[in-house]
């Protein structure tokens, strides 16, 4: 179904051979932008080979992934010529190119301080109000039988009291 791109075309740069595919066509710009949905900016920079002016090497693949396969080319053949051409110039390529080569994948974990500072103190935290949610506790009932044999004294002294006066 889809074409290799040397089939019928002068072999060239990605960008000369998807814009004689689109010329062969008879598709502008902007007939391809409302299929494709990628701007015109974009199309114009991929047919012109200016692959610097994006801020991906994965954006440029899947743009030129969705351009070629809508003009129905061999959308593999498309990415291995841009790779054999940008083989010469790769220390000139777009600027987050060469650290997206750098860069590897981490597990993400939680911090170690989390694990070896925080959960410990929280521990310690609640232990030193439970200790002292049970002193209150004890403080509260000695206070309450104290208040009883006080009001029991108060009761046995004030009767008799009371009793004589009348």
């Amino acid at each position: 179904m889809s074409e290799n791109p040397t089939s019928g075309e002068a072999a060239g740069t990605v960008g000369e051979i998807l814009k004689s595919r689109r010329e062969k066509k008879k598709l502008s710009l902007a007939q391809v932008n409302e299929h494709t949905k990628l701007s015109v900016d974009v199309l114009r920079s991929i047919e012109q080979d200016d692959f610097g002016s994006f801020e991906s090497e994965i954006y440029l693949k899947g743009f030129l992934r969705n351009y070629a396969k809508f003009l129905g080319l061999d959308v593999d053949y498309v990415l291995q010529l841009l790779e054999g051409q940008r083989g010469g110039a790769k220390s000139t390529s777009g600027t987050m190119w060469d650290i997206e080569a750098s860069v590897r994948e981490e597990k993400l974990t939680s911090p170690r301080i989390l694990n070896r500072i925080v959960v410990p103190l929280l521990i310690l935290v609640v232990i030193i109000l439970s200790i002292l949610l049970a002193l209150e506790k004890r403080k509260v009932k000695e206070l309450q039988s104290n208040l009883g044999k006080v009001s029991v004294q108060v009761e046995s002294v004030g009767a008799p009291a009371s009793a004589g006066s009348v």
